[in-house]
């Protein structure tokens, strides 16, 4: 955690010392420009930073080599009970890290990228401890996702013409060994590659920033908002459940993160207030997994989209805030259509906990970091920054308003918990930087972009369901942050040609990513919500992707209505930069007001009309063909032809209003 934090506070020390030197040296104005900049160097304190700056901050060596280094020694020591392998482990980490390390600080130094004959034995040796600790931590599912790209790799160039795209090269297993070791080891490419420089160099300070929150104390209070908030619903403790874990993914944005975060205490509330174990499961799932998509954190994913399209990681937010509110808008709809079939009303008054004085100042803890966070990420674009800023601010804020927690094994035990995190994210990241490699240099993303460039001549709807089943598909099983790196990088290489802004198409493939974690049959979210309920994880993963329905349109909604991801942009301009222009993004000013009012209603519409359809109740129970009727007018709504979208919205309106007289079974909350 040291680590990350002082790669995060590179730029404010930077600048501090700046400010320094200014601001102790005389008539510092009135020296040339020349004398100033011979000063920084001169300066002690300026000598001093320099040094630090060109031994520890600027190798590449040092910041990819030591995140990764601690990471793997960190999972490593805690592997086996048998301490003697935990260290042995840990040794070949560091000698062999060691020397890759050594290697960069040579390449840095002028020397051409090549591979020795110690690579072709140090190489297989890191791949193998890489996959093996990602078969301990997370599961054999990616390792032989894994174990199937790397055999294709050396196998791609037997296979027969018939395989289709697989099929395509010549290579021999020697010459494909020798690219592997060239490009993944003597180069920073495939275990070292953009997905582990994405993280160690952007991410990481959020996870350590969200830990120390949570560890505060500020995660129990958070429930407490959100039951005091929701609890009066009509079905109020599932309600809380989303609420939370909405706020809850602005700090994380990690789905598993969520559900364990906040899972144990929401689903046991959900069950008791009278939901079935399944569903209650679900709800914390789908909600957790919204949390990936919900401003200002996101998860890794927004970082490397930023990174890929050469985009602000603010504009990124700002696309995303209307898609994660609508998101939690079908959740919450769906949430209470199905309290009223089960009969689930509010939570009782006295289970509805009041804030106290203290517990209302307590809240500071999310206010200030998160406006401190979002302004380095708006006003001041720089995500180091904002990470800095927003770790800085949450460990003040959570030392001055939770005495309990200053205390020095409970900050100690946050960081720990913030740096046991951060080597669990550069284990998983690694395996898939490997794979990303794999895909890249062996030709395949080439055959599958020209696949989909070809695709692309067809109708773009069915050029979005190709893309839209090969995110599902390719994400299942495979945790949140591995789904988008191989998402992003398998699938948008060849989709620029279908002719959509790239910011769209990449936030296409990430809401599908995403939504794989509540996708049956293997639904991880799901899977991870089921044992704390008590439910059958295939039923609950069922039941969580009828809750995330929204999160299946909303991505088709925003390609044909882009006003939903670039109309806000011009939040920008009320604060005094100019109208954001980019080849990444449409011309903002092609999409008005009306156009982002009118889908953010039409959406809502469609899912009051899809919700009741898929729950069967509205205020009563519903009529088969009134479920048919809802489901073919909630879809017809959301066409970007307004000759039928308009009368649809109208024939919604008649199907609510009429439902009030056909006198359907009453919800047994009414009965009572």
């Amino acid at each position: 955690m040291l680590v990350i934090v002082i790669y995060a506070a590179s730029g404010p020390i930077g600048e501090f010392v700046r400010w320094f030197i200014e601001t102790t040296t005389a008539d510092f104005e009135e020296l040339s420009r020349r004398d100033q900049r011979a000063l920084y160097k001169s300066h002690w304190l300026g000598a001093s930073y320099r040094a630090f700056e060109q031994t520890v901050l600027l190798p590449t060596g040092m910041i990819l080599g030591l995140p990764i280094v601690f990471g793997f020694v960190i999972v490593s020591l805690t592997l086996h009970r048998a301490q003697w392998i935990n260290w042995a482990l840990s040794l070949a980490i560091v000698v062999v890290l060691g020397f890759w390390i050594a290697n960069l600080f040579a390449i840095d130094g002028g020397l051409l990228p090549s591979a020795q004959q110690r690579d072709f034995v140090l190489f297989p040796i890191i791949t193998f401890i890489t996959l093996y600790l990602t078969w301990r931590f997370f599961g054999g599912f990616i390792v032989g996702f894994c174990l199937f790209w790397l055999i294709y790799f050396f196998v791609r160039g037997l296979l027969p013409d018939w395989t289709g795209i697989f099929a395509g090269s010549e290579s021999t297993f020697a010459q494909s060994m020798r690219s592997m070791v060239l490009n993944f080891w003597a180069q920073t490419g495939g275990m070292f590659g953009q997905p582990i420089q994405v993280v160690s160099g952007n991410v990481l300070i959020f996870i350590v920033f969200g830990a120390v929150l949570m560890a505060s104390g500020a995660g129990s209070l958070l429930m407490k908002i959100a039951n005091r908030v929701t609890g009066g619903l009509t079905g109020g403790a599932a309600h809380a459940a989303v609420a939370s874990s909405a706020l809850f993914g602005t700090l994380s944005g990690a789905a598993i993160s969520n559900v364990v975060s906040t899972g144990v205490m929401t689903i046991p509330v959900i069950k008791r207030s009278g939901f079935k174990p399944a569903f209650a499961a679900a709800v914390e799932a789908a909600a957790s997994t919204g949390g990936q998509i919900m401003p200002p954190v996101m998860g890794v994913v927004a970082f490397f989209v930023a990174g890929q399209i050469g985009l602000e990681y603010r504009y990124i937010v700002v696309a995303a805030i209307v898609p994660a509110a609508l998101f939690y808008l079908g959740i919450f709809m769906t949430v209470y259509f199905e309290a009223r079939r089960q009969g689930v009303g509010p939570l009782p008054s006295d289970q509805r906990p009041k804030l106290t004085g203290r517990e209302l100042v307590q809240c500071l803890v999310f206010i200030i970091p998160v406006s401190i966070l979002s302004y380095y990420l708006f006003a001041q674009p720089s995500v180091l920054k904002a990470g800095f800023y927003g770790f800085v601010a949450a460990l003040s804020c959570s030392l001055i308003l939770f005495p309990e927690f200053r205390n020095g094994s409970k900050i100690y035990g946050a960081f720990v918990d913030g740096g046991r995190m951060a080597a669990m994210i550069i284990v998983i990241v690694a395996a898939i930087g490997l794979i990303v490699g794999l895909i890249q240099v062996s030709g395949f993303s080439g055959r599958l972009s020209l696949l989909l460039a070809q695709l692309s001549n067809g109708p773009l709807f069915v050029t979005l369901i190709v893309v839209a089943l090969g995110s599902i598909v390719l994400g299942m099983g495979l945790p949140p942050g591995a789904t988008y790196f191989i998402i992003v990088i398998a699938l948008s290489s060849g989709i620029e040609a279908v002719g959509v802004a790239p910011l769209t198409l990449h936030l296409f493939v990430v809401f599908f990513a995403v939504m794989s974690t509540v996708t049956p049959p293997v639904a991880l979210a799901a899977f991870a919500a089921a044992p704390i309920a008590g439910a059958n994880p295939m039923i609950t993963g069922m039941q969580a992707a009828r809750l995330s329905l929204a999160g299946f349109l909303i991505p088709f909604v925003f390609v044909y209505h882009p006003a939903i991801l670039y109309k806000l942009q011009m939040v920008f301009v009320w604060f005094g930069d100019d109208l954001p222009r980019s080849s990444a993004m449409i011309d903002v000013t092609t999409v008005t007001w009306f156009d982002l009012g009118w889908i953010v209603g039409a959406f809502a519409v469609a899912m009051w009309m899809l919700s009741t359809a898929l729950t069967g109740y509205e205020k009563n129970k519903l009529y088969q063909v009134e479920r048919v009727l809802r489901i073919v007018i909630g879809l017809l709504v959301l066409l970007p032809n307004m000759a039928i979208a308009v009368p649809a919205l109208g024939g919604a309106i008649i199907l609510i209003i009429a439902h009030r007289y056909l006198n359907g079974e009453p919800s047994i909350i009414d009965a009572n």
